[in-house]
C-alpha cells in the first residue's frame, strides 16, 4: 500500500527556529535525566515508542488494516524504542515483525525488556533471534514500511556486523524506510554519510536535532523530518543553556521544515 513519507495533522516549525545538540550534549542531557532529576530510561523509551507507532499510523493514512512492518532493531536504546513502538502497533491493527540487528546478549537491558515483552505477546518469533540475509530479505519482501531502529546519534562510523548486513539489505529492497533518531550511516555529528546507510524517506528525531544530521550533506538520506519529545524535564536541558519551550507548544509530535 502507499506510504505517506510527509503525513499532515502534526504542529510545525521551521528547522532553523528548531534548537540543536550535538551528541555530547546530547549525552549529557541524558544522563542529567537519569541521575539529576531520577527519570527512569524506561520512562523515554515508551515515550519514544508510542510516539514512532503514531506517526507509522499516520503514514499509513491514520488506520491499521494490517499494514507489515519490519522493524530492523539494535542492540541499544534506539533499538528498544522501535520494538516498544511494535507492541502499540500491534495493538493498533498493524502487524510488525522484528528484525535483529544485534544479538541478546550484547543488548542493553531497556531494549532485552522490551523484546522480552514482545515475545510473551506473541509478536516476537524465534526465527527472529537467527537474523540472516535470507530472513531479511524474506521479511522486506513483504514490508509496507521498514523502520530503521538500528544505531541512533552514537554511531561515528560504518554500521558493523550485523547491523551492517541489515542495512545494505534494507537499502537494497527500495521499500520506504522510517529512520529512528538517525539513519544508521549518517553521522550526528558532522552529517558525513557512511557506506553502506539508509536512505529514509522519513527521520522521526527524539528529544532535538542533532547537529550532523540537518546539514545538506545528508538530506538525501534524512528525507522529511519529525521531533518527538520524550518526556526529559525541561531543567535537563536548560543545565545546558538550551530552551525547548517553544518547540513542542502545540504537541509532542512537531513536523520541522527545511
Amino acid at each position: 500500500m502507499a506510504v505517506k513519507p510527509d503525513p499532515s495533522g502534526f504542529p510545525q516549525r521551521k528547522l532553523k527556529d528548531a534548537p540543536t545538540v550535538t551528541p555530547g550534549q546530547m549525552r549529557e542531557i541524558q544522563r542529567a535525566a537519569q541521575e539529576v532529576f531520577h527519570y527512569d530510561i524506561l520512562q523515554p523509551i515508551e515515550n519514544a515508542g508510542r510516539t514512532v507507532a503514531q506517526l507509522v499510523l499516520a503514514m499509513f493514512g491514520g488506520r491499521g488494516r494490517g499494514q507489515r512492518v519490519v522493524m530492523l532493531a539494535g542492540g541499544g536504546h534506539v533499538g528498544a524504542a522501535g520494538l516498544c513502538a511494535a507492541r502499540h502497533l500491534d495493538n493498533w491493527g498493524v502487524r510488525t515483525e522484528p528484525i535483529l540487528g544485534e544479538v541478546e546478549s550484547q543488548m542493553s537491558f531497556a531494549t532485552r525488556r522490551q523484546l522480552h515483552i514482545l515475545e510473551e505477546s506473541g509478536i516476537g518469533e524465534p526465527h527472529d533471534h537467527d537474523t540472516s540475509e535470507h530472513t531479511v530479505e524474506e521479511h522486506l519482501q513483504r514490508a509496507d514500511l521498514i523502520v530503521d531502529a538500528l544505531v541512533g546519534y552514537g554511531l561515528e562510523g560504518a554500521p558493523t556486523g550485523l547491523a551492517a548486513a541489515v542495512t545494505e539489505i534494507a537499502g537494497a529492497s527500495r521499500r520506504p524506510i522510517l529512520a529512528l533518531d538517525v539513519p544508521t550511516g549518517v553521522n550526528a555529528t558532522t552529517g558525513t554519510v557512511s557506506s553502506p546507510a539508509i536512505a529514509a524517506c522519513t527521520t522521526l528525531i527524539f528529544d532535538l536535532p542533532k547537529a550532523g544530521q540537518i546539514l545538506p550533506s545528508c538530506a538525501n538520506e534524512v528525507g522529511d523530518l519529525y521531533v518527538a519529545d520524550l518526556g526529559i524535564p525541561r531543567a535537563a536541558y536548560e543545565r545546558l543553556g538550551i530552551s525547548t519551550r517553544d518547540l513542542f507548544a502545540e504537541g509532542p509530535l512537531v513536523r520541522l521544515r527545511r
